[in-house]
């Protein structure tokens, strides 16, 4: 009996949430209707199918509240000890919980893609897009998707797939917060604050932050808006709930060693975020252009200033990008190796030049790798954002193959005259800390009219040099002061040596 009214119970639900999907959508389809006449556009099923799916009011006021209702309970009532010792690991029980999360959930999808099916009743049948999905109007928003997808039916598959793994990574998220934190409140905290933030981010955030509102990953035409591109959206997607289901390895570990681990990580984690980010926006203003190409967009993300073209923006990208990575070599490599020396490495390099360049050849391979990765990754991300793939650039008159020399060569000499300054000031005052202080000094010799000669060697990689400077004569200046430099440490070597 108690089985049968839990029954009833659960069929009650869905036919409520089922009346609420037919009612809205047809809301959806009198307004098609209106709106086509109105314009005189010729409308098909697909108009109102692909709207009930993607309607971002519907998904965001309706849908979003009832996967977190039953993601939260689907964790906070299975979660139980006995099953836990069953399962024998904390990674068994959320892989149990994401089933469970499913078989409760698996319902709402299926209505919703009913509905948005049974609604099509009663338009004009068509496998293609009609003319009112390709009109741009205050009322249509498929008109974007029509560049991306040649079969409607596409946008559908896109669509119900998006929602799988979206709503699968909002399981796995909650599901380990809840095993990190065992704390009831904080699932409810996190779930409301997620509810907010989506609705602040639909509504609040400019066309620029678009990307940062969760629900450009629920709807593809959102996501559309926000990255011009839906290729982007999936990446996002995909990438982090690989790094979760990667992350769910090391859930069972002992937690301290579990929780140094992350911690080290977290500025390399937080770097890398920053400079996908900074590529990521440039890309996104540089494609409204439609004569853009992935150069344009590898060129803008690390032009740089110079004394006489100076923005704020390139300036302060640039020292992420470059100040950032040499802070991260002394964070977590330089430091350790100055201020941890002592007898033991003195004989067993024999020389203490034998030491620094046992070192230092490392971190140039480091560079020569992180320059590598970078052009890579501007690239990639300037294709996800539908820049044109072309082996040219209409931002520079600078032959490509020398805006390359420049960036690889020059970029190369200027970040190991910046980790050799580093390494000078760490070795004669034996604290890590100068180091930033430093970084934090050579930010200053960027600013407008301070370097008008192209001299001091500080940002000198940067491409807005190209529009001035050869890049040939860049590379002396850098050369030179990386002998300098070199001759500096080496001196101070040797007078280490006889104290």
């Amino acid at each position: 009996m108690k089985r049968e009214s839990v029954e009833n119970i659960f069929s009650i639900k869905w036919i409520i949430v089922g009346a609420v999907f037919y009612f809205y959508g047809a809301m959806l389809k009198s307004e098609i209707v209106q709106v086509a006449h109105q314009q005189r556009l010729h409308f098909n099923n697909w108009d109102v199918s692909l709207r009930l799916l993607t309607d971002p009011y519907l998904i965001l006021y309706f849908v979003v509240p009832i996967v977190l209702l039953l993601l939260v309970k689907s964790i906070l009532v299975e979660f139980d000890y006995q099953i836990l010792v069953r399962l024998g690991s904390f990674k068994k029980w959320i892989y149990y919980s994401f089933k469970n999360f499913w078989e409760i959930a698996f319902p709402l999808l299926c209505l919703w893609v009913f509905m948005s099916l049974f609604m099509a009743i009663g338009f004009p049948y068509s496998w293609s897009w009609s003319e009112f999905s390709k009109t741009a109007h205050s009322t249509n928003t498929l008109d974007q998707l029509v560049y991306f997808f040649n079969k409607p039916a596409s946008v559908f598959v896109a669509q119900l797939f998006l929602l799988l793994c979206i709503f699968s990574l909002l399981h796995i998220v909650f599901a380990v917060t809840y095993v990190l934190t065992k704390s009831k409140n904080f699932m409810l905290f996190i779930s409301v604050f997620f509810f907010l933030f989506s609705i602040i981010g639909f509504k609040l955030f400019p066309n620029e932050f678009a990307f940062l509102s969760p629900l450009s990953f629920f709807s593809i035409t959102n996501g559309v808006d926000a990255f011009h591109s839906p290729i982007p959206v999936y990446i996002v997607v995909i990438t982090f709930f690989c790094l979760c289901i990667w992350f769910l390895q090391f859930l069972d570990l002992n937690k301290k060693v579990y929780v140094h681990s992350i911690k080290s990580h977290i500025p390399i984690v937080t770097y890398f975020s920053l400079c996908v980010m900074g590529i990521g926006a440039t890309a996104r203003s540089l494609v409204q252009s439609p004569d853009v190409t992935v150069w344009d967009v590898f060129v803008m993300s690390f032009a740089g200033v110079s004394a006489d073209r100076f923005a704020y923006i390139p300036f302060f990208f640039y020292s992420v990008v470059f100040f950032g990575f040499v802070y991260l070599i002394q964070l977590l490599f330089l430091s350790n190796e100055v201020e941890q020396l002592g007898y033991y490495k003195i004989i067993r390099f024999k020389s203490l030049s034998k030491w620094f360049w046992s070192w230092m050849t490392k971190l140039m391979g480091v560079t020569v790798f992180f320059l590598f990765m970078l052009i890579i990754l501007s690239l990639v991300l300037a294709v996800c954002f539908g820049a044109h793939v072309s082996f040219y650039m209409t931002l520079l008159s600078n032959p490509l193959h020398e805006v390359i020399y420049h960036f690889f060569v020059n970029g190369f000499l200027q970040i190991v005259f910046y980790i050799s300054l580093v390494f000078i000031f760490s070795w004669t005052s034996k604290e890590s800390i100068y180091g930033v202080v430093l970084t934090s000094m050579l930010m200053l010799f960027m600013l407008p009219s301070v370097n008008s000669k192209g001299i001091i060697p500080v940002g000198l990689n940067g491409i807005v040099y190209l529009a001035d400077y050869s890049p040939y004569y860049l590379t002396f200046i850098l050369v030179t002061m990386n002998i300098v430099s070199y001759f500096i440490i080496r001196y101070l070597l040797k007078q280490s040596l006889k104290i």
